[in-house]
């Protein structure tokens, strides 16, 4: 279970790393006037062309570190609206805070946060995060209390300011998606692929903390892999990832992704695979994505049962995918 970290001096040391792990990825500095109209202030805010998001952070001493971010490139002098924020308390436990740094049984130390959002929206708050965010959930021990928290990202990864890009992204997706009408029939035209409906709903293993981090991350650029090839995807609450051949109004083939290297996880993406494919009048074809090192151990058995198997592997923050120019989605 993962542990809070209360201790000032720590928390110090995490916010500078946390802020050092952008620095790579931003392109410049743009003047803004960060708020809303009748309530703003100058600020300069960091973008980054790579994550498409923009970072704001301030020290606001004996009380928090703030951190703030949104989507899109601003234009100089605009006034511009917060989508997300991951502040960490000065010192100690504050629950009323969103964010704060965990540390796992390994020495892992990883951002969380509580579900405190806003947006001054009907519906957006806590309880839309707890019944909507998916990403990576695990126990946590705070201070007294063991809570459910959202795991943003390893401090620690090559990929963690991505990781976080893609949290801000996911909370402004979900708040626009609870402002909107709920599609009642599926109309293959309309089908879109959605970072937000990636991830689990559920607490994982402590051990799978890490690789779950990089999840998320393995399926959006398997996506964008997909979509420069001009093939229609999409996603839904019960596939991460599929493929929609729009000929046919169909499904035509279904991807489970596995980033950790235990067996009962490929078994588990396996039978997943399965139910899926069998529950189709014209079943899809099944895909399982895996860690490159671990095809081997499985490529030949899974094609018996028609799973074709494909592997991804990381150079520094970026995800390559050897085989996959290799296959047709026709």
């Amino acid at each position: 279970m993962l542990k809070v970290i209360a201790d000032q001096r720590t928390i110090k040391k995490y916010t500078g790393q946390f802020n050092r792990n952008f620095k790579s990825f931003i392109s410049e500095q743009i003047k803004v006037k960060l708020g809303h109209q009748g309530a703003s202030f100058p600020a300069r805010v960091l973008w980054s062309e790579e994550m498409g998001i923009w970072k704001f952070s301030q020290t606001v001493k004996e009380v928090r570190y703030w951190n703030a971010f949104g989507i899109g490139k601003p234009g100089t002098g605009s006034v511009l609206s917060i989508a997300s924020e991951i502040n960490f308390p000065w010192a100690g436990i504050d629950r009323k805070t969103g964010g704060a740094f965990a540390e796992d049984a390994w020495g892992n130390v990883f951002v969380i946060h509580r579900g405190k959002i806003g947006g001054g929206k009907k519906g957006v708050g806590k309880s839309l995060f707890e019944q909507s965010y998916r990403g990576v959930w695990s126990l946590m021990e705070d201070g007294g209390n063991i809570n459910q928290v959202a795991v943003i990202g390893n401090l620690n990864s090559e990929r963690f300011a991505l990781q976080v890009a893609q949290f801000v992204k996911k909370i402004e997706m979900m708040k626009v998606a609870a402002a909107e009408s709920i599609q009642t029939e599926m109309d293959f035209s309309e089908v879109t692929f959605r970072e937000d409906l990636i991830g689990s709903e559920t607490p994982v293993p402590e051990d799978e903390i890490s690789s779950g981090c990089d999840h998320d991350l393995v399926v959006s650029e398997l996506a964008a892999h997909l979509q420069q090839r001009k093939i229609k995807i999409g996603n839904d609450q019960e596939s991460e990832l599929f493929v929609v051949d729009t000929e046919q109004n169909r499904i035509s083939h279904i991807f489970e992704i596995v980033t950790d290297v235990k067996e009962k996880s490929v078994m588990a993406a396996v039978g997943q695979l399965l139910v899926q494919t069998s529950a189709a009048a014209v079943q899809p074809k099944s895909i399982l994505v895996l860690p490159q090192e671990n095809i081997s151990h499985y490529e030949h058995e899974l094609q018996r049962i028609n799973i074709a198997v494909i592997g991804f592997l990381w150079q520094k923050e970026k995800v390559i995918f050897p085989a996959l120019e290799k296959m047709t989605f026709l």
